[in-house]
């Protein structure tokens, strides 16, 4: 899904959405892109599903995708070696209502209130 993050800078990227994922985590390079100091940022280690520790910084940015915006304390991984990028439930689907319609291929957002 496309998404933008913003600071003084912005940056599109793709994302999946992670149901399972806490926080919302993306790829080093694009919170240097963004000019973030990276390490300055809330230091959390995540466990991952493959019994690996993936260490993050977080950081407060402005988070746009299908229309709807919010400030979202996201995290950025300390290894570049990291290549996904993930929406979670903290900061950005817990500030949404999400319908799915399989059937008709649909998908309802809306902010929650």
């Amino acid at each position: 899904m496309p998404v933008e993050l913003a600071t003084d800078r912005s940056i599109r990227l793709a994302a999946y959405v992670d149901t399972g994922a806490a926080e919302c985590i993306f790829e080093r390079e694009y919170g240097e892109a963004l000019g973030v100091e990276l390490r300055s940022g809330m230091l959390k280690r995540f466990s991952t599903a493959s019994g690996g520790v993936l260490t993050a910084y977080g950081h407060n940015v402005r988070l746009s995708t299908l229309g709807h915006s919010v400030d979202a304390l996201v995290f950025f991984a300390d290894d570049a070696q990291l290549r996904r990028n993930v929406l979670g439930r903290h900061g950005w689907l817990n500030r949404l209502r999400i319908g799915i319609v399989h059937y008709d291929s649909k998908l309802y957002v809306n902010e929650y209130d």
